[in-house]
């Protein structure tokens, strides 16, 4: 158990730098030396880059297939799901970034396709989300796919730096302005009330610390 702890955590201290850097630009070197241990205790728990990198994508993948689980809780107001849903989404962006993406398809297409499947299964489990709104009539009747895929856009756009300089914008006041249009654009008028964007504005504050951590 120990052992797994272990290689959980320094797994962890890996995963920003294979975020933003292409796989075939790391070795094992490079692996020791951001997960600050010898190169002698990494291959004590790792075999080879190819398991650290399996390793990572596993986690991606866990984190896909448990993110959504609260979306179902009735027992949460749509205001706090709505929430939820959109903090999910933007960390899902901030996890697997198209840098990440892309030279994963290239370098191990099998983990890429593990990957887009559980990916695909979480946009199912939105369009669910959205679904059930419109069914309550809660959200206006929006096309659930069509929502699905402006969150994923727009949200990999806000998360690069470059949007900031483009459009005079922090990436706090771009996050917290496209959530609030998605609400408008969601919630049926006598809804809106359930929706706390005080609530909200604290959450985007404390994803954007932990990025910046």
């Amino acid at each position: 158990m120990k052992k797994i702890d272990n290689k959980n955590l320094f797994l962890d201290k890996i995963k920003p730098v294979l975020r933003k850097s292409k796989f075939s630009t790391i070795n094992m070197d490079d692996m020791a030396r951001h997960m600050d241990i010898s190169k002698v205790t990494l291959y004590k728990y790792f075999s080879s880059k190819d398991e650290i990198i399996e390793m990572f994508v596993d986690h991606c993948i866990a984190f896909l297939q448990n993110a959504d689980v609260q979306l179902q809780d009735e027992e949460l107001s749509w205001g706090k799901r709505f929430h939820m849903l959109y903090i999910q989404s933007l960390q899902c962006v901030l996890y697997m970034p198209d840098i990440l993406l892309e030279d994963l398809k290239s370098v191990y297409p099998v983990l890429y396709d593990r990957l887009s499947t559980a990916e695909l299964e979480r946009h199912r489990n939105l369009r669910r989300f959205y679904e059930a709104g419109v069914e309550k009539n809660v959200f206006h009747p929006v096309n659930s796919t069509l929502s699905v895929v402006q969150d994923d856009l727009m949200l990999r756009q806000m998360v690069e730096p470059s949007f900031a300089v483009r459009h005079d914008f922090s990436l706090k006041q771009a996050l917290f302005e496209f959530y609030k249009m998605k609400k408008y654009q969601l919630f049926v008028p006598d809804m809106l009330d359930s929706v706390d964007d005080a609530e909200m504005e604290e959450l985007l504050l404390q994803t954007i610390q932990k990025i910046s951590y």
